[in-house]
């Protein structure tokens, strides 16, 4: 597979040396005798966790993004328990919930704060050994790579396309160079490239909401503090938690399709819209940096037949995005990454890695985007509905709830 302008990835022995000692599985040994090391594409939160939970086994691999620098970009993430196991199990989950905000309880809420439903997060810890954390997603990804060996990732490496056979992967590059790995992972989000190649005829299936998300400085009162709440009334959304002391996270999700700006601005636009929801949501929103405020058009796609296609696999948006209503975007992609590496590690070829990655992890993905798909649809409802939601909801025993929590929290590798 040689070809002009092909840049080295590390080089395995140097990296296995800097890497912490482990005893890899039998399986292991055979495929990096035979394989070249991995190459992600993306450097997000899948593409980092993943490049992590692969070193921490011993695995050689390398990170592409397109950026030309790691920007502190985006508002905040919740890191709901699942994820918070993952983190444990690669040695910083530690970390990261002392750069985040370990949570006390989930509500949902109507206009006037009331609880529709609520989980107590320390049952929670109690049984999974993590709550939720709400953490600004450039502190997450600082965190991922502060992990990393140095030289892990690749800056402004925008992917054109790849090749394939029974030696590995050769992917190209806008700046002319080219690659040669063992295996290619496509952590590239919603609109991947990779994906693209592999399954041209994914559909998306957009709702014509948009969500705004953005971060205030603020100091909520003592009851709204270490929570996340989502008022759901009047057909719109309003979700916030802190991140920091005195930093809310917050987003608003309503039917807005093609609505890009507003005549007297985007923040007056959203103090309009909640002027009669209660404290704190107008004390969010005229704190907030109307520039700073981010416009996300909200979409997912159908299931595609398959996440990988010889050595090439899609992990995270980029094999399964779902719509944000679960709060579970980010952790099923560290559910994958970390699957994924168990694969590569356990499994002899990459191509049976893969599939065991599927079986692992298709059906709990799948089951998010349908859930979440369902939850857009239910939190935006109004009038008689509405008030019929709520009493449903409210009259709902609460171990039930937590059954489906309980669901979506356990990890099955």
């Amino acid at each position: 597979m040689a070809t002009k302008n092909v840049l080295p990835l590390p080089d395995c022995a140097v990296f296995l040396a800097l890497t912490p000692p482990r005893t890899p599985h039998p399986y292991a040994l055979i495929s990096l005798a035979m394989q070249l090391p991995g190459l992600i594409i993306g450097g997000g939160i899948a593409g980092l966790t993943a490049a992590l939970a692969l070193q921490r086994r011993g695995l050689a691999v390398t990170v592409c993004e397109s950026a030309p620098e790691i920007k502190p970009l985006g508002a905040g993430i919740w890191m709901a328990p699942n994820a918070m196991q993952v983190f444990h199990r690669l040695g910083i989950a530690d970390k990261i919930n002392a750069a985040g905000v370990p949570l006390r309880n989930i509500q949902v809420v109507d206009a006037q704060m009331r609880p529709i439903m609520r989980t107590d997060q320390e049952r929670v810890r109690q049984r999974f050994g993590y709550t939720t954390t709400a953490i600004r997603r450039a502190r997450l990804q600082d965190a991922l790579l502060a992990e990393l060996v140095p030289g892990t990732v690749l800056l402004n490496k925008t992917l054109t396309g790849f090749t394939q056979d029974s030696a590995g992967v050769r992917v190209s590059f806008t700046d002319g160079t080219t690659l040669e790995a063992g295996y290619l992972v496509a952590a590239d989000g919603i609109h991947s490239a990779v994906r693209g190649q592999l399954f041209p005829g994914a559909r998306f299936a957009s709702t014509g909401h948009i969500v705004w998300r953005g971060i205030s400085e603020v100091r909520l009162r003592p009851e709204f503090q270490q929570s996340i709440m989502e008022a759901w009334a009047q057909g719109v959304r309003f979700g916030f938690s802190e991140i920091a002391d005195d930093v809310v996270d917050w987003f608003v999700g309503e039917y807005a399709p093609g609505v890009t700006t507003y005549p007297n601005g985007l923040k007056a636009h959203l103090l309009d819209t909640f002027r009669n929801f209660a404290y704190p949501i107008l004390p969010i929103l005229e704190a907030a940096d109307e520039p700073r405020i981010i416009r996300n058009e909200i979409t997912d796609f159908d299931p595609i037949p398959s996440w990988s296609q010889g050595k090439v696999c899609l992990i995270g948006d980029a094999a399964h995005a779902s719509t944000p209503y679960m709060g579970q975007g980010g952790c099923q992609a560290v559910e994958d990454a970390f699957a994924l590496a168990q694969c590569l590690e356990q499994e002899a070829t990459v191509e049976r890695a893969f599939a065991a990655m599927q079986r692992l992890r298709r059906a709990k993905a799948l089951h998010i985007v349908r859930t979440s798909r369902i939850m857009g649809q239910v939190g935006y409802l109004q009038h008689a509905p509405a008030a019929l939601r709520n009493f449903i909801i409210r009259t709902t025993p609460s171990f039930i709830i937590e059954q489906q929590f309980r669901r979506v929290y356990t990890l099955n590798f």
